[in-house]
């Protein structure tokens, strides 16, 4: 039974911007990281690592918990509402990637799965660096892209062997239709050249940044 019909609408109403803002499209984070962006708003405390306070996070959540005040103040469905704006928009995306969206948005990217090594030759005088990227190709087409290592790193001492993956040029991938696959990058670069001093063997838990047709998507 309803109590309080304006509370409803209210709290339907801020549910709904919660369920839209945390829509994972175009990119694999939140609709509300790419609106604070354009509003030229800082996502994290330290923008270059990616951690500290999580604005646009906090937002969302706090406009959730007065959508979900308001509902409970007048249908007391506060868990099932929940439950919609949390899980739906990663569902309701990957639906549209299997049906809908074309060319490199049917595309998803498993970060967890993904890894780079590193190691120098014999001489000590170039370093190569393998990555291992996990994709996804929803659609029934085969789908070719290019991809870039994401920068940003929660690690600091990640950054140039990100950076150095990207070098000369972008990479050119392509996904068969409905496959898991992983695809293998390279990249050597002059041990004299790289910036940083220390050795490291693998890098892991890197985003990546996938172009097709002057459009970008972070994943």
């Amino acid at each position: 039974m309803i109590r309080e019909r304006s509370l409803l609408i209210k709290g339907l109403t801020f549910l709904l911007a919660v369920f839209i803002l945390n829509i994972p499209f175009p990119n694999s984070t939140p609709l509300s990281h790419s609106v604070f962006s354009f509003l030229g708003l800082p996502l994290y405390g330290d923008e270059e690592t990616m951690t500290g306070i999580q604005y646009a996070s906090n937002a969302w959540g706090i406009i959730l918990l007065l959508g979900l005040f308001a509902l409970y103040k007048s249908l007391k469905l506060t868990m099932l509402a929940a439950f919609i704006v949390i899980s739906g928009p990663g569902h309701m995306v990957e639906a549209m990637q299997k049906t809908v969206l074309p060319g490199m948005y049917a595309v998803s990217y498993d970060v967890e799965n993904s890894i780079c090594t590193f190691e120098r030759n014999k001489k000590e005088t170039v370093l190569t660096g393998t990555c291992d990227l996990s994709f996804e190709n929803h659609s029934s087409k085969p789908i070719t892209f290019e991809v870039a290592l994401d920068e940003r790193s929660y690690f600091k001492e990640d950054i140039p062997f990100l950076l150095m993956m990207n070098k000369p040029r972008l990479h050119t991938v392509t996904l068969e239709p409905k496959t898991y696959q992983t695809v293998e990058i390279t990249s050597s670069v002059k041990a004299a050249d790289f910036p940083s001093k220390v050795f490291m063997s693998e890098v892991n838990g890197f985003h990546v940044n996938i172009y097709q047709n002057g459009k970008k998507r972070y994943l």
